[in-house]
């Protein structure tokens, strides 16, 4: 029983919050005003508990008494007003106005539609005719908390006479939006915004007839013409008079005032005393309202060009009315418009401009008047969308392959609001191509095959218009042109040479020869000659023969296109004679050209058996030369200052006997260059590097860099150890370096001082096996360890890995440590094969195997092991720190001390420092209890046999009392 209660008082709580969410939840889901109507109809006993929304009553004024209830604002303290008004048969709720009303007979308090009002009905109206006079003898209803004057209630009922009859009451037919169930001339306007249901109205231009219920057209008859500057005036529902004037825009059109109607008493009340007021003022005030009405202009025209009706409705008024119309405000043109039949229940205006026209109707009938304020609305034509235009910059193309890729640009299509989408879509294309799955504006093709292709281009518009374009690409086939052979022109060869080779290698063809032949030509002397490699570019030909040979080279390519060519060999008898030589005219070049060109073609006796040799004489540096055996060569790597050269000539195999002849190049400076930095351009380098290498050597100037000068810029990483004074030589070398963004500066100088500098970005990667990367720290001098000590260690680290299925080895990646400091640290990956093993089971092999068993193994004690990268996780509640390796827990996680000091020693977040917390609290306790029941045992079992503690008196005789008082009383004497 104990634990049942325990559990419903446990439970309780939640029951009720539980409770008080799902009231929350049904109260949000209903409005306020159904929630207290249900609790009303306990009281009230409702005909029909429901609000009617956008509903008035069809006979309006004539439907029965209104009575106004000032202090009623909602629909909530309406209804309860009508319940306690017996008499009460409908609460109707008007802009904050609170109307109940008490029905004539059931035909004339039926419902209808009607903007703004909310209806409930609170008791049915009995079947039977009600009496006139009775409901005329009605007393009104008049709130206590707030009294009111005769005339100001006369006020409040006629300000919601005039609210609830705003909604022009007709006999127009009941329809559904969507479906053709008017008559001609009329269309369906729906009750509300989300609304199907609706009436049967006449379209624009056309104005219902009185008998019939025809909707007509309109004829114009006079000029619209506004009457002098007219303001009109009438009471609102706060009992403020409300001034019609030209402020009026389309946008303050809906919050316009009911129509105004005089002051005048109804039967059986007091009248107000007015100065105003004749003898002859009518009886009765007359309700009027007008259809307002808001019209488009047509498209491209300033002025509406159809018939436009507006009619004034008296409610209760005999047929024998007299209507005068009135303009208060128009647009500002020079076209007034035209109105006809102002004298009439329905005036019709036509021409109208953009713009509000206002007019005011006076409603004259035997013993009542009425008046009431309306307005015509046209607002600028409808925009009409226009299908979007597809726009494709090229309309056809034609490539040759072998380029196989185009792009067909639509970014140009137009549209008078916006592209939604764009499509594209292969009409034709040759067999096997695929169009590629593009929905931008801009269509990329690749790999296109021989063929023409037709693509269209579709966009559409916000609304789904369409516009397209097509485009076709024609992809010829590229033309393979038959080769062409060149030989290389006709040789003459002087006795006793009688070796040449015949150069064929310059013969070309737009796809490449396969095929050399050569043979020889009808035009030859019939010397014999040996021929050898005839299937080659470089015919060989031997023992040759004073005379002349014809020899004809054939080439052809992959598809059997061939040319041929032919060439003559002339073999002469020997010219002894050695060639005068002639460098040519002495030259001047200007920095910054660096280059000339030495031409020796102006020696003389020069034959295809003569030999040519340049070399550089003197010159402040050494020039380049491309080639030193041609009568023409080029030279480069010049400098401001004079060279010479020297040409020399001979013919035959004999170079003794040979001319030379020298020419002068003379370089000058007009005005210094400075020189231009080139720091190499960024790259990348994968961990592990050993040196990093920056080339600068590129760098150059009109005359020379005489300086260079490697800075590290500011944000570059500070790690790495730049090596041999690199620093100051064309290419930079540093060591050390580590992950990251290195930044180097460049500046060279040259000899007048003027410098520029460039920069360099080396980006240093991880390597791709750097999780796996082990660094082991063993005891040891780095300056004592010796080559042979250090294969020995690491032999007998790669034992404790190997199996019998698998062998491991051990690759030393780096080697550091500072002297004297007693620590050596290795870093390297352990291969199993080609597999590198991972470094985290390395790590596990290394700390159980070695360091807690074998450790004596080793000749130098190891004296930590991890991986590069720290890999712990912290027992999942925490991040390892690179820098200490040690765990930085979460809130409220904390490492386990026997773990790290009794166990295996690795940092963790093993602990709960809430567990912690509250297991420390029970030791504690339980300490605190266990001391106290001990001690409560002790004295239980021998606190009987100590005897009990007396205290010492306060008060004890004094040694000699009765002598000392003796002698007292004897010095008294």
């Amino acid at each position: 029983m104990k634990c049942g209660a325990c559990v419903r008082g446990t439970f309780f709580p939640f029951i009720l919050l539980l409770h008080l969410l799902l009231q929350v939840l049904i109260c949000c889901g209903k409005g306020v005003d159904d929630l207290v109507l249900k609790k009303l109809q306990h009281q009230c006993s409702l005909a029909d508990p429901q609000i009617h929304e956008n509903t008035v009553l069809y006979g309006a004024k004539e439907a029965g008494r209104y009575d106004v209830i000032t202090n009623a604002t909602n629909l909530t303290a309406c209804v309860h007003a009508c319940c306690s008004n017996k008499k009460c048969h409908v609460a109707l709720l008007h802009n904050e106005h609170c109307v109940i009303v008490e029905c004539r007979n059931a035909t004339m308090c039926r419902l209808t539609a009607g903007d703004g009002s909310s209806l409930v009905v609170v008791r049915k109206v009995d079947a039977r005719k009600l009496e006139d006079a009775q409901l005329s003898n009605n007393k009104t209803q008049i709130d206590h908390a707030k009294p009111l004057t005769k005339s100001g209630f006369d006020k409040d009922v006629q300000s919601s006479l005039q609210l609830v009859s705003n909604t022009t009451v007709t006999d127009d037919e009941r329809c559904e939006f969507g479906l053709h169930l008017c008559k001609e001339n009329e269309e369906c306007v729906p009750f509300g915004k989300r609304r199907r249901d609706g009436l049967c109205q006449c379209v624009s231009g056309f104005y219902r007839k009185t008998t019939g219920g025809d909707c007509v057209k309109g004829e114009p008859t006079s000029t619209l013409a506004p009457k002098e500057a007219e303001s009109t005036t009438y009471p609102g529902n706060d009992n403020k008079t409300t001034s019609v004037d030209s402020s009026y825009t389309p946008d303050s059109l809906s919050s316009l005032p009911a129509a105004p109607t005089s002051e005048v008493p109804q039967k059986g009340s007091a009248s107000t005393p007015s100065s105003s007021m004749s003898s002859q003022q009518p009886d009765e005030k007359l309700v009027v309202s007008i259809n307002n009405k808001t019209l488009y202009l047509p498209a491209g025209s300033t002025f509406y060009e159809d018939r436009v009706t507006l009619s004034a409705y008296a409610i209760g008024a005999p047929s024998e009315c007299k209507y005068e119309w009135s303009l208060l405000q128009q647009p500002t043109s020079d076209d007034p418009g035209s109105v006809s039949d102002t004298k009439s229940q329905t005036i019709t205006l036509s021409h109208l401009m953009q713009g509000v026209y206002i007019f005011k109707v006076v409603v004259d009938a035997p013993k009542a008047h009425g008046e009431a304020v309306g307005n015509v609305t046209v607002l600028p034509a409808k925009r009409v969308n226009q299908p979007p235009k597809a726009i494709i910059v090229q309309p056809s193309q034609e490539i040759k392959l072998p380029t196989s890729g185009v792009i067909i640009d639509g970014s140009g299509s137009t549209d008078d609001d916006m592209i939604v989408s764009y499509h594209w879509e292969m009409v034709t294309a040759p067999l096997g191509y695929k169009l590629p799955d593009q929905t931008g504006p801009t269509l990329q093709l690749t790999d296109l095959i021989p063929g023409s292709y037709r693509i269209m281009l579709r966009v559409k518009d916000k609304e789904g218009l369409e516009g397209n374009e097509t485009t076709v690409v024609n992809v010829i086939k590229e033309t393979d042109y038959p080769p062409t052979a060149n030989a290389g022109g006709d040789q003459i060869v002087y006795l006793p040479q009688t070796e040449i080779i015949l150069y064929g290698n310059t013969s070309t063809d737009d796809h490449g020869i396969e095929e050399w032949e050569w043979t020889k030509g009808p035009k030859d002397s019939g010397k014999a000659v040996d021929m050898q490699d005839t299937r080659t570019p470089f015919l060989h030909l031997s023992n040759l023969e004073e005379g002349h040979y014809q020899f004809i080279l054939r080439v052809a390519d992959s598809i059997g296109q061939s040319s041929n060519t032919s060439v003559y060999v002339y073999v002469q008898k020997p010219n002894l004679a050695a060639p005068k030589a002639n460098a040519g005219e002495d030259i001047q070049i200007v920095l910054p050209n660096t280059t000339v060109m030495l031409d020796g073609t102006h020696s003389t006796d020069n034959t295809m058996t003569t030999h040519w040799l340049w070399k550089q004489i003197s010159g402040p540096n050494t020039a380049h030369f491309l080639k030193t055996d041609e009568v023409k060569v080029n030279i480069s790597g010049l400098t401001k200052g004079k060279y010479t050269f020297e040409l020399t000539a001979w013919n035959g195999d004999d170079p003794t006997k040979n001319t030379t002849d020298n020419v002068t190049v003379t370089v000058i400076q007009d005005k210094n260059v400075p020189p231009k930095a080139n720091a190499g351009g960024d790259f990348s380098v994968v961990l592990p590097v050993s040196v990093v290498e920056v080339d600068g050597s590129k760098s150059a100037d009109d005359v020379a860099v005489t300086k260079w000068l490697w800075e590290r810029d500011a944000t570059s990483l500070a790690a790495g150890k730049v090596i041999n004074g690199s620093d100051h030589s064309p290419i930079l070398m540093f060591t050390d370096v580590v992950a990251g963004g290195y930044v180097w500066k460049l500046t060279v100088w040259d000899e007048q001082g003027a410098f520029t500098s460039d920069t360099v970005s080396i980006i240093v990667k991880e390597g791709p096996h750097h999780l796996d990367e082990v660094e082991v720290v063993v005891g040891g001098d780095i300056g004592a360890l010796s080559y042979s000590q250090l294969t020995t260690l690491l032999q007998k680290l790669e034992l404790f890995f190997h199996t019998s299925e698998s062998a491991v080895s051990i690759h030393l990646l780096s080697l550091t440590g500072l002297p004297h400091s007693g620590h050596v640290t290795l870093t390297f990956l352990a291969y199993a094969g080609k597999e590198v093993v991972r470094g985290p089971d390395v790590v596990s092999t290394l700390r159980h195997q070695v360091m807690s068993e074998s450790s004596e193994l080793l000749d130098l004690p190891l004296l930590s092991v991890d991986t590069i990268v720290c890999q712990n996780n912290c027992s999942g509640h925490g991040e390892c720190t690179q820098a200490t390796r040690e765990c930085r827990c979460r809130t409220w996680w904390m490492e386990s001390f026997f773990r790290r000091h009794m166990g295996d020693g690795i940092p963790n977040c093993d602990w709960s420092v809430v567990y912690v917390f509250v297991t420390i609290c029970l030791v504690v306790l339980a300490t605190g209890l266990a001391g106290w029941g001990i001690t409560s045992l002790l004295v239980r079992n021998f606190g009987g046999n100590v005897r009990p503690h007396r205290k010492p008196p306060r008060y004890s005789l004094l040694d000699g009392h009765e002598e000392t008082i003796k002698r007292c009383n004897e010095w008294k004497k």
